[in-house]
């Protein structure tokens, strides 16, 4: 039985060993991807832990019977399962192996423990229950053996939190469940990104677009600065575009593994974060996992030492259906420019400008009003639904702001640093999302995209897989679209937006105060 298998030697088939996580790292291991190194204690490692200390027999006893309807009930018993299962000693061969694996993994780096992230990789993940994913536990800056171990047991006990046993219960999944366990190297980046092989802005299939942020890639994939912006042409590798933003701080990891937020000084903050030979190595990297995965794909990439990582990588699922017209401007030499940012989703809109510094200071904003605002949250949505077009101070390609309007369809500019300041209320202007600049008064709309509004799709060929594919729905009045699309259904709804949706917007409490 082998207790641990190494990234190097795992592959995409190799989920009942490894899990979803630990078998696609294999997989992009294997088509020669620079992946943080790692290991997987593997789901057989599991099964021999349960099965040499009795805990098979003693957890199915335990949650036999049990009403998970009962939320008391089912919170109180996942607790004592775990507790059980963190408490109980772990084999000596399978900490031995675990131990020895690590070991070797700091000694490729010549430090006696390396700091690592410690995810729950369960064999279920890429099958058809495909709602399991993201239920189990993850660790990030793990250091030292006991940390470790004690971390690994955690993932496994993870098996049995309330919501899994519950859901497991639900669909009435008799076996006894399986996990495995990522082990893999944290990168601690200086610089770090993503990168998008399509330009998922206007559709452009030929140019390929980056983005990057000192410190950890946090700050970008969550839309805290206004990143970078890199546009290279596929065909030729020459970089058609750098807008260098503000980065007003950085996170990084401290002495003690844990983040740190630097502010950053002016001159810092406007250096220009990748040279052009990194510019044109992930360009590279960016075109040989497209080729790979035989479609464009939204990657994750990070730099520690000047050697780039790929720590990440999924379809593109927002592309328009059609790019013929995407990038025509309609002219008008009368337009006044007022500010520029980054077109982060394609399209005109007109309307009075709204300028608002949280989503429940909204009085006065009305449908088809243009939403200007430091940055956008998920409490935002409502509003947004609203909005004819969108502009933010701060956020990239992945921002919220960016990725909700793409999925709606409405035009918006990111990263302007300071539309909330130059934009003021009731002002009429035109936001033209596709050349990221916003224009005084209301010009003629641009030509129409058939099918453009609110299409997202798969770029290049249909998927075929054994593995279900299901979307991530978080507004439910997208339901039909979503439906003509080539998916098999609805993975993950965000049941709260259609809360605020039958609320209004108002918080369901505050209803009830009034008495409504």
């Amino acid at each position: 039985m082998e207790i641990v298998k190494w990234f190097a030697d795992l592959g995409k088939t190799d989920t009942h060993k490894a899990g979803g996580k630990g078998a696609n790292l294999g997989e992009l291991v294997r088509a020669g991807l620079p992946v943080p190194g790692g290991f997987v204690v593997t789901a057989q490692a599991y099964l021999l832990f349960t099965t040499e200390s009795g805990l098979s027999q003693k957890i199915a006893h335990s949650i036999e019977g049990l009403d998970v309807d009962d939320t008391n009930a089912l919170q109180a018993k996942a607790r004592e399962v775990q507790e059980t299962i963190i408490g109980t000693d772990m084999p000596a061969n399978i900490r031995n192996e675990i131990l020895k694996a690590y070991e070797e993994l700091s000694k490729k780096d010549n430090v006696k423990a390396q700091f690592v992230a410690v995810r729950s990789s369960a064999t279920m993940e890429d099958s058809e229950q495909a709602s399991f994913a993201g239920m189990n536990a993850t660790f990030l800056n793990v250091h030292g053996k006991e940390d470790l171990i004690r971390k690994v047991k955690e993932c496994w006990a993870s098996l049995y939190g309330a919501r899994v046993i519950f859901y497991r219960s639900k669909k009435e999944f008799l076996e006894e469940p399986v996990i495995a366990v990522v082990v893999q190297k944290m990168v601690n980046s200086e610089k770090a990104g993503v990168m998008f092989t399509v330009n998922p802005s206007n559709n452009d299939k030929e140019s390929l677009v980056i983005e990057g942020a000192f410190g950890l890639g946090e700050v970008v994939v969550g839309g805290l600065v206004s990143p970078d912006y890199y546009e290279v042409d596929k065909s030729t590798r020459e970089i058609k575009d750098i807008r260098v933003s503000h980065k007003n701080f950085k996170i990084i990891r401290d002495g003690n593994g844990q983040n740190k937020h630097v502010d950053l000084t002016d001159g810092e903050a406007e250096q220009q974060v990748l040279t052009e030979a990194e510019i044109k190595d992930l360009t590279k990297l960016g075109l040989k996992i497209e080729k790979h995965y035989a479609s464009p794909q939204d990657t994750e990439w990070a730099i520690e030492d000047h050697k780039i990582y790929m720590v990440q990588s999924r379809p593109i699922t927002t592309l328009i259906t059609s790019d013929k017209d995407a990038g025509a401007m309609i002219e008008d030499q009368e337009a006044k420019e007022l500010i520029r940012g980054l077109g982060a989703s394609p399209g005109r809109g007109s309307g009075e400008v709204r300028v608002l510094t949280s989503p429940d200071k909204d009085e006065g904003f009305t449908t088809g009003d243009i939403l200007v605002a430091e940055m956008t949250t998920p409490d935002w949505v409502p509003l947004m639904q609203k909005a004819s077009a969108i502009v933010t101070d701060g956020g990239g390609m992945t921002c919220h702001a960016a990725i909700v309007s793409r999925e709606m369809g409405l035009p918006c500019i990111v990263g302007t640093r300071n539309s909330t300041k130059i934009l003021k209320d009731k002002m009429l202007v035109t936001v033209d999302g596709t050349h990221g600049v916003v224009y005084e008064g209301k010009l003629k709309e641009e030509k129409k995209i058939e099918g453009q509004e609110g299409t997202a799709v798969y770029g290049g060929a249909p998927l075929i897989t054994a593995t279900k594919l299901y979307v991530n729905l978080a507004m439910p009045h997208q339901a039909e679209r979503i439906a003509r699309e080539e998916v098999d259904g609805v993975g993950l709804l965000r049941a709260e937006f259609m809360v605020i949706d039958a609320c209004d917007g108002i918080h369901p409490r505050q209803l009830m105060e009034d008495g409504k």
